[in-house]
């Protein structure tokens, strides 16, 4: 007899990290200014300020960000609170946790996100 269990969900599709992004592992904490122009992925802690005007910005699960965020794109599955200004796009995972004002040509907030801010829809 064929498993008649139901697939999950996937989480909201967003951009995807290069290989060899930079990469904050989950037991690492940073305070200060991130600036860059590669793909970045925070599975750990960050305080302070983020500038990536040409990469995607990928916040994990497990993570919590407190920062400015300046960036091409935004994927966010854990927490992050702060303002975000993002080039092309945002995507709010279902398992995302977000304080901020958010300013973007385009947004994706996935069901059972929580957000709590402002969304400004600005042509890129």
């Amino acid at each position: 007899m064929a498993d008649e269990t139901t697939p999950s969900r996937p989480a909201a599709a967003g951009p995807s990290p290069q290989p060899g992004a930079t990469k904050l592992g989950s037991t690492s904490s940073f305070d200060g200014t991130l600036e860059g122009h590669e793909d970045t992925v925070i599975e750990g802690r960050f305080h302070g300020r983020i500038v990536l005007p040409s990469s995607l910005l990928t916040v994990g699960r497990g993570a919590k960000v407190e920062a400015e965020v300046k960036v091409r794109s935004l994927t966010l599955l854990g927490e992050l609170s702060g303002n975000v200004t993002a080039a092309e796009r945002v995507v709010i995972s279902e398992t995302a946790r977000m304080s901020g004002d958010v300013r973007t040509p385009r947004i994706s907030i996935a069901n059972g996100a929580q957000f709590k801010g402002g969304i400004k829809i600005e042509k890129a």
